[in-house]
């Protein structure tokens, strides 16, 4: 989610990059995201000495599997980046390099991965792997326009910062399935009602049409789930000459910082996982969660419109909420025209969603909902929807992360339940909340034609066991990866060391965040000095 009108912020908000999301009811494109209460965690540790974690810039040991050396030794070099990378100056070098689209059948073939990396030295030999999220998020796009702003200058001075798109993912063999004008079509389509059998059956043949459509095209979506890239991130790591894989991880990117350490817990060096989230909640409940965690954040925008602005046109609490939401239902039925371009309510949401992400946003959403609201013009929320689904001004779409997402959380998650229980757990969303369940409810259903089914059979703990301490980082109002998913991974894995950051933006950590936040994660990266559990940054 780029920052509109705040690009020095950009990679704080990340939007399709650094998001974990669900579609729902807003169609099977449309972006929102997660926000949990939170619950107590009572395990702690002690550790606070460089000594208990091995630096990542050793030689790698020869201690793969036989079979898969052929991708291990494959010859690799970072040089130029592709023509077409935007924002790849300076000190900027990209490599590719191949991986078995299944590492259980080799005969299948093989998909390119490509990564960059940002030195300000290219003398430097340790390496921090930096994942944005989504899934689906480009990591090299990421690391390429945000390395120089994201990170504290000594973190600079000690790493070389490199982002590995996972396979599937833009710059790595992507997913590809629809055109452009396509994905413009699904991004504005409004939602059916998912109460009914037409409307449900409606998000269920458009996932399924979808997923053909993907096939068609190739057979790239077969392949894309996050523990084939954990393993890719172990190739890279030797390829590159590193001994243990330093890694920060945001959002989606903690799933797959996580899977990753449960993999190779002997290969962790300094590993931050920052949103974390929960890999033991089906998909089903992390969407009635969802729920609950954007009526919360709403309402603190409102609460924010109150406090900041003198004129502030909605309503206090709650009834400022029904504003909002039902100006968006309005646009099911009356889009505001917008150029050639209409403003509908599926793209409304989607701007309105997105902009909880990140305090940063809030007077931009204001002055949208004003213009929109009370003037009729829905030019800027049109913008942000945009600017949220990574769509350009001449109609082109910068990254697949839609598409790539839906590939990949369809992969992931097994399906849980059944007709009967989903149906249940919808009526139960819309009782608890009429207003916001219509995008939410139906998450489980809507998936169950897409024609490549889940890897895995069920969703289980990651432990790591015997990996050194994991530092797990959580945010008390986290609009997109809720502080309960933080506190849940903390005590899955064996050494999760849980750090609490007050605030209500998505993710913590970076050159812009409080000092406390800051110097925590820099100390444990560059000297490995690990927190108390529980630490709270205010």
């Amino acid at each position: 989610m780029k920052v509109f009108g705040f690009r020095k912020r950009k990679c704080e908000l990340a939007g399709s990059k650094r998001k974990l999301a669900l579609r729902t009811g807003v169609g099977i494109l449309a972006a929102s995201s997660l926000l949990l209460s939170a619950c107590n965690i009572n395990k702690t540790f002690e550790w606070d000495s460089h000594s208990d974690i091995e630096e990542g810039n050793s030689a790698p040991a020869k201690d793969f599997p036989k079979d898969l050396a052929k991708y291990y030794e494959q010859d690799f070099s970072w040089g130029n980046c592709p023509k077409d990378l935007e924002s790849a100056g300076e000190n900027v070098s990209c490599a590719t390099f191949k991986v078995p689209k299944t590492y259980e059948d080799l005969s299948q073939g093989d998909l390119k991965i490509t990564a960059l990396r940002y030195a300000r030295d290219e003398s430097t030999t340790r390496q921090l792997l930096v994942n944005p999220g989504g899934p689906g998020g480009s990591a090299v796009d990421f690391v390429s326009e945000n390395a120089k702003l994201l990170f504290p200058s000594k973190i600079l001075d000690e790493f070389a910062i490199v982002g590995m798109d996972s396979r599937g993912t833009k710059w790595s063999t992507p997913v590809k399935c629809v055109s452009d004008a396509e994905i413009d079509r699904l991004n504005a389509e409004n939602s059916p009602d998912i109460f009914t059998t037409e409307g449900l059956k409606k998000v269920q043949d458009q996932m399924g049409w979808l997923g053909k459509k993907c096939l068609e095209h190739d057979d790239t979506i077969k392949w894309v789930d996050t523990v084939s890239t954990a393993r890719d991130m172990d190739v890279l790591r030797y390829l590159s000459g590193q001994n243990k894989l330093d890694y920060l991880g945001y959002s989606y990117g903690t799933h797959l910082g996580a899977q990753y350490a449960d993999l190779f817990p002997n290969k962790v060096g300094r590993m931050v996982l920052d949103g974390a989230v929960d890999p033991t909640i089906p998909f089903g409940e992390l969407s009635n969660l969802q729920m609950q965690g954007f009526a919360k954040s709403l309402e603190h925008f409102v609460d924010w419109c109150h406090a900041e602005k003198e004129d502030c046109f909605l309503a206090d609490g709650r009834e400022g909420v029904e504003q909002i939401m039902g100006f968006a239902k309005q646009l099911k039925t009356h889009p505001l025209q917008v150029g050639n371009r209409k403003l509908t309510e599926s793209l409304a949401i989607s701007a309105i969603f997105g902009a909880m992400y990140s305090t940063n946003w809030y007077s931009t959403l204001y002055a949208a909902l004003d213009a929109a609201m009370r003037s009729g013009n829905g030019g800027v929320m049109l913008k942000m929807s945009d600017l949220i689904n990574d769509r350009l001004a001449d109609g082109s779409y910068k990254s697949n992360q839609q598409v790539a997402f839906l590939a990949i959380h369809n992969l992931d998650y097994p399906l849980n339940g059944d007709a009967q229980a989903w149906k249940k757990q919808a009526e139960e969303m819309r009782d608890s909340d009429p207003l916001f369940a219509p995008y939410f409810a139906g998450a489980e259903a809507g998936r169950i034609e897409w024609p490549v089914k889940p890897v895995k059979k069920a969703l289980k703990p990651l432990s790591a066991k015997g990996a050194p301490p994991i530092l797990v980082i959580g945010t008390t109002h986290d609009p997109a990866t809720p502080l309960v998913m933080a506190q849940n991974l903390a005590k899955q894995l064996d050494s999760g060391v849980l750090l609490t950051d007050e605030g209500w933006n998505h993710t913590a950590y970076s050159a812009a965040a409080s000092q406390c936040i800051v110097n925590t994660v820099d100390d444990y990266l560059l000297d490995g000095v690990v927190p108390m559990s529980g630490k709270t940054c205010k």
